[in-house]
């Protein structure tokens, strides 16, 4: 689960049952002595999701019996996922983000702007029972004016109100169809071991699309290769691990380096998110990547370079070399970090280059000089002084550099900037033990 994620502990069902009485003559005590319910009765289903809604974040929700009810925790990881992505690439003052496939519930808007008060969407469905209730669960929570819902057909553009509207939009989300067929959700839910371990509710518009998940996400890639910097980050939900190589494929094939996996986990329930930019800002790797082995071919480069300086005695030490070495460099400014360092005992730096001027071919003259009237800089990384312990039991000292990408189009201008500096930094370190 997601580190902000609230039940990364299970609920108090017991608990939420006194402050929600709805939700009490589904509360049992199982074997263990524990409060619980019957996941797989979908009365239960509605009255937790209800009660999760009311009392966690102060919202009301009514859900159909015949269309999904979505899981919160679930549902809320992504929602974090993209938190962290708004927080990390976009500086607008106000967010803007479609939900595509939205629901009954519209539960992926109404939980943003929940907790996130400078949030807008635009939401869309194809099936126009979800669209009524999702306007509902909109209207009923005062949210009009901050979420637009929309029904859209089927056979236009998914991407449909970003080539309508004048404004640029900071995200997409979608939690699409997984299947391809009615035979193709009866293969899922035999390969089970035990079973589904929760009710689904689903209509077969929500569940099922030609081609399943990965050819629904793949005509979100196409109409986004039209729409391009008109939305910083295209996202989607997927339900299966096996989609993931076809939709990395094609990043690769259209030349799209800058993409981001992640995966969600709830209980026995686990789903993945893949995530994709036209723009040059750039994640950092706890947000684009994950650490399943299975995974790690198809992981994005890595955007965060450790370099390890094992001769210096503290990361004080190191950070004034790093500033020796920064103010040779032409064209290169330094300014704190905003971020607060996530260790102790380091501090952080944010570059801006306007320039490549440390590479060999610039210092012998043969890049072209940026102009002087260039606004954007080539590269943004921030370089992180950090020290610890070598091991529990060790009082040695261990300090590295972790050069993280911020902003740039081309990798290899940062990864020469970051092994340039470690090298003049491991010269300057020499030079001061001297």
């Amino acid at each position: 689960m997601h580190p902000r994620n609230p039940y990364n502990k299970s609920p108090d069902f017991a608990d939420l049952a006194r402050r929600y009485p709805p939700l009490r003559p589904h509360v049992f005590i199982n074997h263990t002595g524990s409060s619980t319910i019957n996941f797989k009765s979908l009365p239960a289903q509605k009255r937790l999701t209800e009660a999760l809604f009311r009392l966690d974040y102060g919202l009301s929700l009514t859900l159909p019996d015949d269309r999904l009810c979505p899981p919160v925790p679930n549902r809320l990881n992504y929602v974090l996922w993209l938190q962290d992505i708004v927080k990390s690439t976009c500086g607008s003052a106000t967010v803007r983000g479609l939900d595509i496939g939205t629901g009954a519930s519209a539960i992926y808007p109404l939980l943003a702007c929940g907790f996130e008060h400078t949030w807008n969407f635009m939401a869309t469905d194809i099936d126009e029972r979800s669209v009524q209730f999702a306007k509902q669960n909109v209207s009923q929570n005062s949210m009009d004016s901050r979420i637009v819902v929309e029904r859209v057909r089927a056979d236009g553009p998914i991407l449909q109100p970003l080539h309508t509207s004048l404004m640029d939009f900071d995200f997409t989300m979608c939690n699409p169809p997984f299947y391809s067929s009615a035979e193709d959700v009866s293969r899922s839910a035999e390969f089970k071991e035990f079973g589904p371990n929760a009710v689904c509710s689903g209509a077969e518009v929500e569940m099922i699309t030609p081609g399943g998940e990965t050819t629904f996400v793949t005509r979100i890639f196409s109409d986004s290769l039209q729409l391009r910097t008109k939305c910083r980050w295209y996202t989607s939900m997927l339900g299966k691990m096996s989609s993931i190589p076809d939709l990395v494929s094609l990043f690769r094939e259209h030349s799209v380096d800058n993409y981001a996996v992640t995966e969600f986990v709830q209980g026995q329930t686990r789903r993945w998110a893949i995530g994709w930019s036209f723009q040059d800002a750039r994640l950092p790797d706890t947000f684009a990547r994950v650490s399943n082995p299975t995974l790690q071919n198809l992981m994005p480069s890595r955007n965060t370079l450790h370099h390890a300086f094992p001769g210096a005695r503290s990361a004080d030490i190191l950070a004034s070399a790093v500033r020796n070495v920064l103010a040779l460099i032409n064209g290169v400014t330094i300014s704190s970090s905003a971020t607060p360092a996530i260790y102790d005992h380091s501090s952080t730096m944010l570059v801006h280059a306007r320039s490549n001027t440390w590479s060999r071919a610039a210092r012998r003259g043969k890049l072209r000089t940026v102009c002087a009237d260039q606004e954007l800089p080539i590269l943004r990384c921030s370089v992180e002084c950090r020290e610890r312990s070598s091991s529990s039991t060790s009082s040695d000292i261990a300090c590295e550099l972790l050069f993280t990408w911020v902003e740039g189009k081309d990798r290899l201008i940062f990864e020469s900037f970051a092994s340039h500096v470690s090298h003049k930094v491991t010269s300057a370190l020499q030079e001061f033990e001297m």
